[in-house]
């Protein structure tokens, strides 16, 4: 007999041996298994829709949480004089508590349903379950991460205080799991034991939090987490901005530069939901970013510094004068730069990126000398490809620098073409590397050894377009000229010519403006011309008067040069219309709102929640949501599309994220997931039961494996797009303890505590009464207690934790050796990622060979 969903074996009159199975929650198909081979693919097939099913309602689940756990608060700064952005929720608590519950709410759900559904016995797939994922988390996934990481780059965890708490808890909870099944009361979870293991929950996320926000550090004058660009400080990248490159910059192009100075930050939220509907044919989500040096979430700090993660090449051993400079520190703390002794010289880059307009003739690049300045110093420079080509888009650069004595700053040269072509983030980098001279020398430390140059192109005949549909303008005290900027983005290839008019609106050209009409040109590479207007002052206090300004183009269609209107402004791509408003007193809106508006479009494909109903269901319905803007869908798309199209229209009915800040969706979508889990446990045990395999087997392969495709794509593409390993390792050693203290702790502390209440059942003296391993003073008394008598369960978690502590070893040493846990040589990627897929066969091959049901 198997516990929870048990079997018999039947011995029919031909002597074939069919398995005699009990009916699930939802699925009435027990009775005698015949023809296996049938029911075992059909079973297997159901089994994988319904993961399917389970990972898109996660997908809703984790748009919840994202819209959750995104809300944002006003916060004053002493040190700053000023209030700044913050999240509400701590990022660390955040992915400790729903974004773990959001990765891992299968598995916790499975055990809850199991335990509840079995009268509060010990289920025969949800345990196992919980250890199977996390062996395949711990071992599959972060093997698989350790691959993707492009050739000669790595990269490394930037919160390592939280990482080193959750690794050690992950490996304590499991320990703690085998202490209270087998150490302190065979068998029996007492009350005090499951209470406890579901307050190490809490006791984690507190102690991370702590840990997270450096309580027994000393405090430093550091922008608090979380913290976005308010206005303010928008305002003074601005500034830095058209500084280095110009005052006539447009828009767009700024935002482009603010896009490469503060790149997005993606969450594991977005990047679950990015895999689930990639798997499904969903709309997709955007999650790339521009590059690897993403800045980190204290963007104040940008208008000083273009932040971001260096990453380290590997170590060498080099009778050299040059040698990394973060030798076993991690490349990600600003704070935990390698000292230079005084006899020697730190060369480095000042910043880690670098933007120029695609016509600035060339880019001179700063380099910077610090330490010993008594001796000369040198250092070789090349440049490399990254999306922009040699000869193509600049011209190769390389060579030696020679800082004389007392010499403190160098400059590189690098050509940029100007080419006919329009690519959007173009980018190439610049490599310090080690030189050997015949002369005496300063001993040379590279810091900052690569930058990235990025490229804004302007090669398109361009849009135009007014910055905005209504502008406000003060009158003056007397008549004066004002100018009307038309912008030209997306390019400025070729002569553009259009025709511009006013027109009355409630203002009287005479009386409130001069009527002005005329052609407006802009030359090759001119990307912005104004338009002026005479407004005249009549002495308004109160009152105000509208005008129009139109855009036209002439009937020669060769003087437009190929141009268009923006299409989303006011006037459509037919023509373009600024509406202007004379008013008694100032009221320009300020720029900066402009920048922020074209931010928001530029990060819109990231949204991953809902408005409305109406939305849901054209995602539903539409392959890839009906997107207009996605290429084309695949044959795959369509195929997985139309699989998952029952589970997207049921879905479709959980509530849009934009009501009561997402905490219904996230009721609604945690009780759909509840009833698919229910699903997966029926179907799971048919699969077992028909195949002849015990659940515990079931569990640790086929259900772990479906419940944890998303998080490996998730997690792959965080490894390759974010700066850190935190989002795809953390997340990991994270969601692996919360399983134990939260998917079983919550459970089985229910169970101790009815069992304690209600004393045996008839139920209960069956199963245990007779059973000599279970306490006697339960078998002989009216009590009664939740019962794990799994020695299954207990072999799979020792060898897990045996192979835990042996995977954590091996990712310090990956540290160690070349500066981050994920990446670094090729041969280093590929035996450490066969050691860890060798370690997860290990672990299922002993958990599974020898198990009884």
């Amino acid at each position: 007999r198997q516990r929870g969903r048990r079997w018999l074996v039947h011995s029919r009159g031909r002597g074939e041996m069919n398995p005699v199975c009990e009916d699930g929650l939802f699925l009435k198909l027990g009775g005698e298994q015949t023809l296996r081979p049938l029911r075992v693919i059909v079973y297997m097939l159901a089994l994988g829709w319904s993961f399917l099913g389970v990972a898109i309602i996660a997908d809703v689940f984790m748009s919840a949480i994202e819209k959750i756990t995104s809300r944002k608060r006003r916060k004053w700064v002493a040190s700053k004089n000023k209030y700044i952005t913050v999240m509400v929720w701590n990022p660390t608590v955040a992915n400790l508590t729903l974004m773990a519950l959001g990765s891992s709410a299968p598995e916790i759900l499975l055990n809850c349903i199991e335990i509840v559904a079995d009268d509060y016995f010990l289920g025969g797939l949800g345990p196992s379950t919980i250890v199977g994922s996390a062996a395949f988390n711990l071992f599959v996934i972060i093997g698989i991460c350790i691959l993707a990481i492009p050739k000669g780059e790595v990269r490394a965890i930037k919160e390592t205080s939280v990482y080193v708490l959750t690794a050690v808890v992950s490996v304590f909870a499991y320990a703690w799991l085998i202490i209270i099944v087998v150490g302190s009361s065979k068998y029996v979870i007492d009350v005090w034991e499951g209470v406890l293991t579901f307050l190490f929950f809490p006791v984690l996320v507190t102690a991370a939090w702590v840990v997270d926000r450096n309580f027994f550090r000393e405090h430093d004058d550091k922008m608090p987490q979380g913290v976005d660009l308010s206005k303010e400080e928008l305002a003074e990248l601005e500034v830095q901005i058209l500084k280095e490159h110009g005052p006539n910059l447009t828009n767009e192009q700024i935002a482009k530069f603010v896009q490469v100075m503060c790149g997005n930050h993606h969450s594991r939220a977005q990047y679950r939901i990015a895999a689930t509907r990639g798997m499904t044919g969903g709309k997709r989500v955007r999650v790339s970013v521009a590059s690897l040096s993403t800045m980190s979430s204290r963007a104040s700090q940008s208008v000083k510094h273009l932040m971001g993660s260096v990453m380290p090449t590997f170590p060498r051993t080099s009778p050299m004068k040059v040698v990394p400079a973060w030798s076993g520190a991690d490349p990600a703390d600003d704070n935990n730069i390698v000292p230079v002794e005084e006899e020697k010289a730190m060369i480095e880059f000042p910043i880690r990126k670098h933007a120029v307009l695609e016509n600035v003739g060339a880019v001179s690049i700063r380099v910077l000398r610090s330490g010993c300045l008594d001796l000369p110093a040198s250092v070789r420079f090349k440049t490399r490809d990254g999306t922009a080509k040699v000869s193509a888009d600049y011209e190769h650069a390389e060579g030696m620098l020679t800082f004389r004595p007392g010499e403190t700053e160098q400059q590189i040269l690098v050509k940029i073409i100007d080419d006919a072509m329009y690519m959007e983030g173009k980018e190439f980098h610049i490599d310090l590397e080690q030189s050997v001279t015949d002369i005496e020398e300063a001993e040379v430390v590279v810091g900052n050894k690569t930058i990235t140059v990025v490229i804004v192109d302007d090669d398109l005949p361009g849009t135009l377009a007014f910055p905005e549909d209504e502008v406000r303008v003060a009158e003056p005290i007397t008549d004066q000229e004002v100018s009307f900027q038309v912008h030209r983005t997306n390019g400025s290839s070729g002569k553009v010519v259009c025709k511009y008019a006013t027109e009355d609106i409630t203002a009287f050209a005479g009386t409130d403006y001069i009527e002005a009409e005329g052609d407006l040109v802009f030359e090759s590479t001119q990307m912005c011309a104004c338009i002026k207007v005479m407004i005249k002052a009549i002495g308004r206090y109160e009152r105000e008067s509208q005008f129009r300004l139109m855009l036209t183009w002439p009937e020669d269609d060769a003087l437009r040069g190929g141009a268009i209107f923006n299409a989303e402004t006011d006037g459509g791509k037919d023509a373009c219309y600024l509406t202007v408003t004379i008013a008694g007193r100032a009221g320009l809106q300020d720029r900066v709102d402009k920048v922020v508006r074209i931010l928001d479009k530029m990060f819109e494909r990231s949204r991953i929640g809902t408005n409305h109903w109406t939305e849901q269901f054209k995602e539903a319905i539409f392959v890839r949501g009906g997107a207009e803007d996605d290429d084309p869908a695949t044959v795959s798309d369509w195929v997985l599309h139309i699989v998952s199209l029952p589970w997207k229209l049921l879905f479709a009915l959980c509530p849009p994220t934009s009501i009561y800040g997402g905490w219904l969706t996230f009721v609604c979508s945690l009780s759909f997931i509840g009833l698919v889990t229910a699903l997966i446990s029926d179907l799971a045990n048919l699969l077992g039961c028909s195949m002849g395999i015990c659940d515990s087997v079931t569990a640790i392969t086929f259900v772990a494996l479906g419940t944890s495709l998303p998080d490996t794509f998730a997690s792959k593409a965080a490894a390759q797009q974010d700066p850190t390993a935190d989002a795809s390792v953390v997340n990991v050693t994270g969601s692996n303890s919360v399983n134990v203290f939260l998917g079983l702790g919550l459970p089985w502390m229910a169970a101790a505590i009815k069992w304690k209440i209600t004393g045996a059942t008839e139920k209960w003296d069956a199963l245990y009464g007779s059973d000599p391993a279970i306490p006697e003073a339960l078998r002989l008394g009216d009590g009664a207690a939740f019962i794990v008598k799994d020695d299954s369960l207990a072999n799979s978690v020792l060898v897990f934790a045996v192979c835990a502590v042996a995977c954590l070893l091996l990712l310090a040493w990956r540290r160690h050796m070349y500066g981050g846990e994920l990446g670094g040589p090729a041969l280093s990627k590929w035996v450490s990622s066969l050691f860890l897929f060798g370690l997860w066969i290990t672990y299922v091959l002993i958990s599974s060979v020898g198990v009884t049901c």
